[in-house]
């Protein structure tokens, strides 16, 4: 009697190519839609001297306690 040989059959077992075009088509959309997010963005730019030491002002008079509470603003906007 000759033997027979019985194979699992798992996924892996059967040629991928569709599933590998299936994923290889998923990435290009990925990947086009990242370039079309990254041209939304607003690129970061080194803040100028003037700007950094605005900044370092603000800083004092908050330490100063010269500032005024966004309440405070909102209402004076408001009305």
């Amino acid at each position: 009697m000759a033997k027979r040989i019985i194979r699992n059959r798992t996924p892996f077992s059967r040629p991928l190519t569709s599933e590998i075009k299936q994923i290889h088509d998923e990435m290009r959309i990925i990947r086009r839609d990242l370039e079309e997010i990254k041209s939304m963005l607003v690129p970061e730019v080194a803040p100028t001297k003037a700007e950094l030491r605005a900044v370092k002002e603000g800083r004092k008079q908050f330490a100063r306690g010269e500032f005024e509470d966004w309440k405070e603003t909102r209402k004076r906007v408001v009305s």
